[in-house]
Formats: C-alpha cells, structure tokens, sequence
C-alpha cells in the first residue's frame, strides 16, 4: 500500500517520539491539513541510546522536510496549535487558543511561587509570564539583549521614574537560586520575573484598585482593560523583541498608558528635581487674611505675584520693574487672568483665595500631590474611547473628549456635598445609554423624609405649589396619583407610597438627564440651581453631577445621531417626559485627582491643583505607605 508523503512522515515522528519517551502533541493529517494528536510516552523511560537515535532521526527529518514541496510546509504552519514567536495585534488575540500544556501549567506554578505572596498581581504576573514564554516555544526570552550586568540597578533607576522604590524590586540573582524544577532557563526566567514584577508594580500599582478607588471596578467597566494577564504578557513579549532593544523601552511599554498618567509622570521627575533646588520665590500672603486684590488697586505685594506669574511663564517684566510694583496693574492683571483661565478658576482678575492657593504651592507640597495622584493614574485605562467623558471631583469640572483625546469642551459641575458622607459622589466609571428631556425627580425616601416632609409640615400647599405628585410607583407611564392627605403622607414616611417632582422649569433635574445606570444611582443632571457654579468650592448636590451647561452636553452626545441645537432647544422646553438612546453609549469616568493635567488644546496640558474636597490624599497616602517616601497623619 502507498503512503501518501505528509501520512509518511507522520508515522515517522509518531513512532520517533515514542521511542524517545516524550509526551507530546504531533501534527496528524486529515484532508490536507495537520491536525494535534497527542502522543502518550511508554510506561518506562527510554535509554540513553534510544534519546541519541531520536535526536539524529529527527534531524534528518527535518533536513528531508526541508527538500518536500512548500504545500506541506505551509499547512504546517497553517496549524491551530502552531506556536509564533510574534505578537498578535491585541491582547486577546495574543493568549486565546492557548492549551493546557503541561509545561506551561508547571511554569506558572514555578513563577507563582518565586513571586512574593503580599503582590496582588501575583496570579495576573504568573500567567503573564508563562504566557510569554509559551508564545516564545519555551525559549529564553532574553537571550542575546544587551541587558545590564547589573539589573538591579538598573531597574532601580526606570522604577523611580514611575514613583516606585528601588527597594522593592526582585534581585534576579536570588531568585535565581531559589528556581527548582523550571522548564526553561532557570537565568533568564529569573531575569523575566525580576523586570516583570517592576513593570507590575508600575503598571498595577503596589496596592489593588479596591484599595484606592473601591468602586472603580465594579459594575460597566468601560476602556481597555490594561490590567488583565494578557494585556500585560503582550507588552512584556514586545518588550522583549523590541529592536533596537533598550530595559527603558521595556518598562515604558509596561507603564500604564493613559495621557493623565503620561503627564503625571512628566510632571513627577519635574516636581522631584525641583524640590532639590531653591526657587527663591517670595512668599504671596494668602487673601483670606491680607485682603484680596482687584485690577488697578493698589497692592504691596504685585512684586511677588509677578515673581510668581513669571516663573509660570505668564509674565515677562525686567527686574527693575517687578520691584517698583505696587499696585494690580493692566499687564499683571492680564497676566493673572491668563493663569486663572488655564487652572480653571474664575478668570476675573480678582487676587483671591483660589488664585493664591495654586500659585503659592510650594516645590514639597507639589511633589506630594504629584506622587499621590501618579498612584491614583495607574487605574485609567489607556483607550478610554472613541469618545468619553471625565468628571473630576476635586476640580469640579467636566471635560469631553472627541477621538485620539481630543478636548471638545469643558464645563463646570455640582457635585455631592462634602459634609455629609452619605451625599459624596462616589468615584467609578460607567456607560451613559439614555438621554431623558423632561424629566421626572424621583425622590429618594431619605430626602423626601429629612426635607420635604418637615417643610409639608410647616407649609400645607409646598408640595402642590413645588409641583410634586404622591405615587404608587416612579413608572413614567402607569403611576397612579393620590390626593395629599395625612394618610397618603405616612404612607410616603414608611415607603408604600413615592413622591416625584413634575416636569418643568422648577424640576430639581432641570430639563434633561443623562443616565448611566449604575448600583448608586447618580446620573448627570441639568439644575434650576445655577448660582453654584460660580463658587469655587462647589460640592452642594445630593450625589449626582449638576452641569452647567446641559444643552451643549446633549447636543454633543446626540449630534452625531441627527440632533441640531433647534431640536434639542424643543425637547428641553416641552415639559413631557423623552427618553432617547445613546447609540454605541458614552463613556462616563467619574476620577479623583487632586492634582490634574487639564487640557489646553493642541496636545497642551496644566498640571492644576485641586482642592482635597473629601479629604481622601492623607488617606491614600496611608494606604500606599510602602510605595510613599514620607509618613501621613490626619485625614478620614
């Protein structure tokens, strides 16, 4: 009987394989195209002799393999199971169809455990690693890179760039010696493990998300999801086969990749090299005690504002004329306006508090709230979408962002008061799906008996003139309404029965709302309350986000789905309840940073400062003790 060539050379490397005692998958041909058969090893273990015979017999096969036509050699590399050395284009794609190779399962637990037990990321680590070496067919990944004799050092130095001591990093010499039983070089695994667990911990951070952010991760989780095993075994394979090849190239691609944590970074080597030099810039005494300044008045101290202004670069004055100072001048008041319009205060010329606050933060205090907020950038994705939106709470702003991070616009925001725990925004991402013109306030149980039930009390018609219905359900549609009534009220305090606020002008939600569902029910909100966001401090809402300008948030969000400013100008004004998609959603990430890179335009950014509204820096700074170079007291 003939034997077709590929059939041949199967039987051939079958029955090579066996006498040679390997456990092995072995590529089988059906209808043209090889297919994994597995091929079990014999109960004892072949000789010395039989492994030599294998390993000759295997070479000529493949030389003859070598001389066969290119058809077969190409189904071969067309195999299901056939491992390449190269990247595939995401994260998923690089670890999917991945078996459950033996080698790879032993590798895992070999990492697993060489990694110390008080690393979250450890699993994530372990798989990471394993992954890439069986991408690599189990081959050093390092081999023949000019990697540093000392490696140590080495990362020290990148890992300080990311805010991360040099103290926590592996020494790949101990973990070398500690290696038993590993299916691939014991060196260079060790290596792999030493500059995997330093870009972990930039990337992951030393302590998990829950413990800065516990919210952030829970529910819709929009962006890419930078943190999972495969995400990160892809970078670190690239890093490897990176040419030219370079350790800062590596732990750059193993950073987190978002623009905020981009321009963290920068400005956290600016902030540490400046915290070693001495500015020599004069001290501005704060308002509060001293008075504040309007332009054209008179002002002791314009000479250290200017000072001040010039070394942001707002201002460019010949010494001579900064000392003759002394009043708010057209040029420094101009000056001064420039600089508030960036940081996102006021631009009203006015020497206030909030002007005073940014401009008079020292090199330490700048540095302290550029290490905490690094820390806080480690959780945003690096693709935070085609188009998204951020709302940072201590700067109570909101910024929209078209493709490829591109500022839209910006706007003030009402956030949830500060004095009350129970009223705090809470810090988390999720996916706007519905814009509702007209809409109804459902009231929550706790407002309705803590603030409206008292003011019935005291005013017999405050519901009827303030709009509101009692309710035996908040359905839009198929609520039955009852009549106010002593009755009707108790059962509104003991929750049978609902109040809600009609649509209209006086609605606590204005005219539109912009749903996110989510397990805390906040949404975006417009508001008949517009005297707030004039104020600096603006945290006064019960939890959810007030805009300032709604309108242009709606017509941003549905534009692109045929809504013009006419349109949406007459679904605001109609007083019925609407309630339209927002087709693909919208990305929607609530943050905390205390120190923010505000967009400028043209790929500019200001690194603001921010006012600590729920006291949370002291916290974190407790909480990322291992990784900060200074002890915390105080704080919630």
């Amino acid at each position: 009987m003939k034997l077709s060539l590929t059939t041949a050379l199967y039987r051939l490397g079958r029955n090579l394989a066996v006498a040679a005692g390997l456990g092995m998958v072995f590529p089988y041909p059906v209808h043209g195209q090889l297919v994994a058969s597995p091929v079990s090893p014999p109960q004892s273990r072949s000789s010395d002799r039989a492994k030599k015979s294998f390993s000759q017999s295997a070479t000529e096969a493949a030389k003859r393999l070598a001389r066969f036509p290119g058809s077969l050699r190409r189904n071969q590399k067309k195999s299901p199971d056939a491992q390449s050395s190269e990247p595939s284009t995401s994260p998923a794609q690089f670890s999917e169809n991945t078996p459950a190779d033996p080698r790879k399962v032993a590798l895992q637990a070999v990492v697993k455990a060489a990694i110390p037990a008080d690393r979250h990321y450890r699993e994530t680590l372990a798989d990471a690693i394993a992954t890439c070496y069986w991408r690599n067919k189990f081959k050093p990944l390092w081999r023949g890179k000019p990697l540093p004799d000392r490696i140590f050092r080495a990362l020290s130095v990148q890992m300080a760039r990311h805010a991360i001591p040099g103290t926590r990093i592996l020494n790949p010499d101990s973990i070398q010696s500690a290696l038993r039983d590993s299916p691939v070089d014991r060196k260079d695994l060790a290596r792999t493990i030493s500059i995997g667990d330093a870009g972990a911990q930039v990337r992951f951070g030393a302590v998990s998300s829950d413990q800065i952010w516990p919210d952030w991760d829970s529910g819709d989780t929009p962006g890419s999801d930078d943190r999972s095993a495969a995400g990160f075994a892809l970078d670190l394979f690239r890093g490897s086969k990176s040419r030219p090849f370079s350790l800062v190239r590596v732990m750059d691609d193993l950073a987190p990749k978002s623009w905020i944590y981009r321009e963290l970074q920068k400005g956290y080597e600016k902030s540490k090299a400046s915290m070693l030099r001495y500015s020599g810039l004069p001290n501005i005494p704060d308002p509060a005690s001293y008075g504040v300044a309007r332009a054209g008045q008179s002002y002791p101290y314009a000479p250290a504002l200017a000072a001040h202004l010039i070394d942001k670069g707002y201002l460019k004055l010949p010494a001579q004329q900064i000392a003759a100072l002394s009043s708010l001048t057209p040029e420094l008041t101009k000056a001064l306006i420039a600089f508030q319009t960036d940081y996102g205060l006021e631009a009203d010329g006015i020497m206030g508090s909030s002007s005073w606050r940014i401009l008079n933060t020292n090199a330490v205090d700048l540095f302290r709230a550029n290490t905490i907020n690094l820390h806080r950038a480690r959780l945003i994705p690096g693709n935070l979408g085609n188009r998204y939106v951020i709302i940072n709470l201590p700067s109570a702003e909101l910024f929209a962002f078209e493709k490829k991070d591109q500022l839209a616009f910006h706007m003030r925001v009402v956030h949830g008061k500060a004095s009350d725990k129970d009223h705090r925004t809470p810090i988390f991402r999720d996916v706007m799906q519905e814009i509702v013109f007209g809409p109804y306030w459902n009231v929550p149980k706790s407002i309705a008996m803590k603030e409206i039930i008292p003011k019935v009390l005291e005013e017999p018609d405050y519901l009827s003139r303030n709009n509101y219905e009692i309710v035996d359900s908040f359905s839009s549609s198929g609520a039955k309404v009852f009549d106010q009534s002593p009755e009707t009220l108790n059962q509104v305090a003991e929750g049978t029965l609902f109040l809600r606020q009609t649509p209209g002008s006086d609605n606590a939600l204005g005219h539109v709302k912009f749903l996110l569902p989510n397990q805390f029910n906040v949404y975006l909100h417009d508001t008949p309350s517009k005297r707030y966001f004039v104020r600096s401090q603006r945290d006064q809402s019960h939890g959810c986000i007030r805009l300032a300008e709604p309108k242009k948030m709606a017509l941003w969000t549905l534009g692109s789905q045929g809504w013009d400013q006419a349109k949406i100008t007459q679904a605001m004004e109609a007083k019925k309840r609407t309630g339209h998609r927002v087709e693909n959603g919208l990305n929607v990430y609530i943050t905390y940073f205390t120190l923010f890179p505000r967009p400028q335009g043209n790929g500019l950014y200001v690194l603001a400062p921010a006012r600590d509204v729920y006291g949370l820096d002291p916290v974190d700074t407790r909480t990322l003790a291992a990784v900060i170079p200074w002890e915390e007291s105080g704080g919630q």
